[in-house]
């Protein structure tokens, strides 16, 4: 039966290849929605499957070719870690086709969006679940096909000439990361390879300074990844999210592409665990990027962007769980903070597209007397991602703090005076755009503001059965990340060894808890000051013509000088 997983979208892809022109489109949505649906209830199936096995660890392997004379043994590897993986990847699936179809009024854009999307899909779930280099290596390059077929369908012709070097540099790393993990275990398959560095000499020494082979070729794979990840952030390219109209393709980048990045780190962890330089490197790499997309968040005003940054930073947060070997909490927040990115990503969609693709936050505003579910179903993403009881994501960030204050660092401080910066920023940023755009003064086109309707009933359905996922699954899966089961079956899952277990104390914690909480609604009181308090004030700022709060009103609050 798991192997329906696989057929079920590429059919779609097929179906939407060649029959468009002998299937009516209404039909061949339906398929194509039924399809999907399928999908993700099969892969809830195989979940609690994998989550019920009477098995110190959760994993089974589903054959697909086995030839024994031949020493070719291919099979899907399934274990709680691409179980939950492939859950939400096939979640996503199924949201990005009901939305897809009211994307273009032109069938054949929708057509292809819809084809190209399965085959994304598709090469998501070969990546994730394959059990060997070349499963691997078939994956990421559909991965890579479809991206680029869908890039092909937006209007955004230009040259790729600027990220021509990059893509074939970031296949050479792939490449080269592959062939040599296979030269040092003589292997292709993933537990041969797992269990080889305990029993080779794995050292190399580059300029006096002695390195794991297996360390420094794990990073490279994964630097292939970000190689080919950063030209999504290129200026002038066809592959230029930022400047898309729609935010299906936003959806489609962290929706797809993040949990392929979380997959690149954590499938090799058995390779890399124990090496300290290894962890802090990637504790570094992901304190750099969330830095950089917390600046960028400040001043963006574009809903591409806010959303492509705060997915980014999340990521970011995520590398740095990774590194602190914080491994059932950072898998834990991925989960719950990608649940939140959809709703919200769905809902400003519908918002957008209703506003002819409009982008731009300053050109919205009042929308809560035209959508008040939109608006409703946004606040719930947004609390759950801000980690606010007792939504989803303060079961996540709470596991995440608990864990952290239990670790033996020197730059303590600094990281939790770093968790405490991105906390502030997230929440600030988060009410900025609530304010604005459902609050704020009204700078819609007014002819189009007059027209606005919510979405229709199947989408706004889709919407509140995401968001009972989002206040509810936290608090029903917190029994499995937390506590020493939780932490144990995660290490066990992922590096294959329990031996770094803690012991978690909650009420030594609270303080912690607490700060954090009152970081948060400082972000969101200031947010209320800059974006809905300063602008009513009007003409009654005495400070107004002081150059430096002249300054601040232009760049850190919505008031409008020109009225």
């Amino acid at each position: 039966m798991e192997i329906l997983l696989f057929v079920f979208p590429l059919l779609n892809f097929l179906l939407f290849q060649f029959g468009y022109q002998k299937i009516r489109s209404e039909i061949l949505y339906a398929i194509n929605i039924f399809l999907c649906g399928l999908s993700f209830l099969l892969s809830l199936y195989i979940f609690i499957k994998i989550l019920n096995l009477d098995k110190d660890l959760p994993l089974f392997f589903y054959t697909l070719i086995k030839l024994e004379n031949l020493f070719i043994d291919w099979s899907l590897r399934l274990d709680l870690f691409v179980s939950g993986l492939i859950a939400l990847v096939t979640l996503i699936g199924l949201l990005i086709s009901v939305y897809s179809i009211n994307l273009s009024k032109n069938h054949l854009i929708n057509h292809e969006i819809n084809s190209f999307l399965s085959l994304s899909i598709f090469g998501v779930l070969v990546l994730i679940s394959s059990n060997n280099l070349m499963q691997f290596f078939l994956g990421w390059y559909l991965i890579i096909l479809s991206s680029y077929l869908i890039s092909n369908i937006s209007d955004n012709k230009v040259d790729n000439s600027n990220i021509f070097f990059e893509n074939r540099v970031s296949d050479l790393c792939f490449f080269l990361s592959l062939y040599f993990i296979y030269t040092f275990s003589n292997s292709i398959n993933f537990d041969v390879i797992f269990k080889s560095f305990q029993i080779i000499e794995s050292k190399i020494t580059i300029l006096n300074q002695t390195f794991c082979r297996f360390d420094l070729v794990i990073f490279i794979l994964f630097f292939s990844f970000l190689l080919r990840f950063r030209q999504f952030y290129i200026s002038d390219s066809r592959y230029d999210l930022l400047n898309f109209n729609s935010s299906l393709y936003s959806l489609s980048l962290y929706g797809l592409y993040f949990p392929v990045g979380l997959y690149f780190v954590l499938r090799f962890l058995t390779l890399t665990h124990i090496s300290l330089d290894y962890l802090n490197l990637i504790l570094i790499l992901g304190s750099i990027l969330s830095f950089i997309f917390l600046v960028l968040l400040i001043r963006s005003y574009n809903l591409n962007k806010l959303f492509l940054y705060i997915a980014s930073a999340q990521f970011g947060i995520l590398l740095i769980g990774v590194g602190l070997k914080l491994y059932n909490a950072a898998v834990f927040h991925f989960f719950t903070s990608t649940l939140s990115l959809l709703i919200l990503s769905l809902s400003f969609g519908i918002i957008s597209y209703k506003l002819n693709n409009e982008q731009d936050i300053r050109k919205m505003g009042s929308l809560i007397i035209k959508c008040p579910f939109m608006f409703l179903f946004i606040l719930i993403g947004f609390i759950s991602l801000l980690g606010i009881p007792y939504f989803s994501g303060f079961y996540s960030n709470q596991l995440f703090l608990s864990q952290l204050s239990s670790i033996n660092k020197v730059s303590y401080f600094l990281i939790f005076s770093f968790c405490f910066c991105y906390t502030f920023t997230i929440s600030y940023i988060s009410f900025k755009i609530i304010l604005v755009v459902f609050l704020g003064q009204n700078n819609c086109n007014i002819h189009l503001y007059n027209k606005i309707e919510e979405g229709s009933y199947y989408l706004k359905f889709i919407l509140f059965v995401l968001s009972i996922f989002i206040i509810f699954s936290g608090w029903y899966f917190n029994n499995l990340f937390s506590g020493n089961f939780g932490e144990n079956i995660w290490r066990l899952v992922l590096v294959g060894s329990t031996e770094f277990s803690l012991n978690h104390k909650l009420d030594n914690n609270q303080w912690l808890f607490e700060t954090r909480n009152i970081v948060c609604y400082i972000g969101i009181f200031l947010a209320f000051l800059n974006y809905l308090i300063i602008p009513k004030l009007g003409d009654n700022l005495k400070l107004k013509n002081n150059k430096l709060f002249k300054y601040y009103l232009k760049s850190f609050t919505s008031y409008d000088f020109n009225r």
